[in-house]
């Protein structure tokens, strides 16, 4: 089934290529050529026919490219890979003092504070912030992956992963889209409406 929805948009796309092709482009170029009737189109330059054609084709593999990135490249999961990692994010040792989550709060709460200064932005690039739940202040953690969940960490009870920065789980791709191929969805959503414009 959850190749269904992928297929369907792969034979969707095709078909949008071949009627433009078909009912547009192949018109105009036999019109322009002679070979066909010239007097149901509008008459194009042939530099302007050319343009529009390699333009078109140029969106159209772009559209085609980022469809498929969004559809395979990883969502963004929670890392696992190093043992800082497996420490962090399975047992939870953050390794955050006391004095450091105070001055966090110091600085969240100072709304003069300089957040331009390099060594406070430094050192805040260099801990972990997490969320915390509101009634009793522990760390946000997913029961199903057993894992502490940065901020922006949802579950997809589809993908039974925990996906970082997850927006939605996208049927058409089969995919959840997250992190790192949000782009590449957004891109694909811009070159089909370029597409049809």
């Amino acid at each position: 089934m959850s190749c269904l929805y992928p297929a369907f948009i792969g034979i969707l796309i095709s078909v949008v290529y071949v009627v433009t092709m078909t009912c547009n482009f192949i018109p105009q170029i036999l019109s322009i050529t002679g070979d066909g009737d010239g007097d149901r189109f509008y008459a194009v330059s042939e530099g302007e026919l050319y343009g529009m054609l390699l333009t078109f084709h140029l969106l159209f593999g772009l559209l085609v490219t980022c469809l498929v990135l969004a559809a395979t490249s990883s969502p963004g999961y929670i890392p696992r890979d190093t043992e800082q990692d497996r420490k962090r994010w399975v047992d939870g040792d953050f390794q955050i003092s006391d004095e450091d989550d105070a001055k966090v709060k110091a600085i969240i709460q100072n709304t003069e504070e300089d957040l331009t200064d390099k060594f406070t932005i430094a050192w805040l690039k260099s801990i972990v912030i997490l969320e915390r739940k509101k009634q009793y202040g522990y760390y946000r953690h997913c029961a199903a992956c057993n894992l502490y969940k940065p901020d922006r960490t949802h579950h997809c009870r589809i993908c039974d992963r925990c996906i970082l920065r997850m927006d939605h789980h996208c049927p058409w791709i089969s995919n959840c889209v997250g992190f790192r191929n949000y782009k590449y969805f957004l891109l694909a959503l811009f070159y089909v409406i370029a597409c049809l414009g």
